[in-house]
């Protein structure tokens, strides 16, 4: 599969490719930079399943979460670098979206995705 480029600083798109390749390594399809309406960080659909995921490494955008559900995703995903981060964005969020929405997502670290061989 051809790699799409993602955007933002460097941590970010490794981000990015890192997740959409744990997700691929697994055969679900994951893109880069979808383009749903608006750009999402990773799309994944996982059966009958769209999952629009979120590469956040600070709490500037993490509301745009809102737009994705409208643009059809059944969940989205929120992935951080370290946990202090994610409950920083969790607490924002839980305080801001309608609570079948905050249901919805999925609050992860960029660890969960990193597979490690034993």
């Amino acid at each position: 599969m051809v790699t799409q480029k993602g955007k933002g600083g460097i941590k970010h798109q490794m981000l990015q490719e890192t997740i959409a390749e744990y997700f691929r390594k697994q055969g679900k399809f994951a893109q880069i930079e979808a383009n749903i309406g608006k750009n999402i960080d990773v799309l994944v659909i996982d059966n009958d399943k769209t999952i629009g995921i979120e590469v956040q490494l600070s709490t500037k955008h993490c509301l745009q979460v809102t737009e994705d559900f409208k643009l059809g995703c059944d969940e989205v995903w929120i992935v951080c670098e370290n946990e202090k981060l994610l409950r920083n964005i969790m607490n924002i969020l839980q305080k801001n979206l309608a609570s079948e929405l905050f249901a919805r997502t999925k609050f992860r670290v960029a660890d969960d995705f990193i597979t490690k061989e034993v």
